[in-house]
């Protein structure tokens, strides 16, 4: 196949000859700047890892007398690892490549986060507890 017909398939949107659009030689198109996707997003993320450190010292002086101690830390520990293993999956399966194994990716992250949730919340509530199944586990 020629170069100008893949080029004018790629631009037509055809998905069986390729999904660069354009020449190599063209800019990349960058999407508009947006502060929810950058600047806010930053904050919170490094905030939310800023916070683990007096939750756990806070749990580990407490371990399992409060329950506000307990329930802030395991979510904060859930959207922590949610935040980081998205970054992960929009890193090295992002759906410009992968269009099918992406969506499914991030799929999956979402469920296995709200299962995990649910899990923390029936262990909250009807067992000891987070930060006493963690100090128990330390000194067995």
């Amino acid at each position: 196949m020629r170069s100008t017909q893949r080029q004018q398939a790629a631009v037509a949107g055809n998905p069986t000859k390729s999904y660069i659009e354009g020449t190599v030689n063209e800019p990349t198109k960058f999407p508009p700047p947006s502060p929810s996707h950058g600047s806010y997003h930053w904050t919170l993320e490094r905030s939310l890892s800023i916070a683990l450190v007096p939750l756990i010292a806070a749990g580990a002086a407490k371990h399992g007398a409060s329950g506000v101690i307990d329930g802030a830390l395991a979510l904060s520990l859930v959207v922590h690892s949610h935040i980081g293993f998205d970054a992960c999956l929009q890193d090295y399966l992002h759906k410009r490549k992968y269009p099918v194994a992406g969506p499914i990716g991030t799929w999956a992250l979402r469920v296995a986060t709200v299962g995990t949730l649910v899990g923390i919340y029936e262990f909250q509530t009807n067992d000891v507890g987070f930060t006493e199944l963690i100090a128990k586990l330390w000194a067995a």
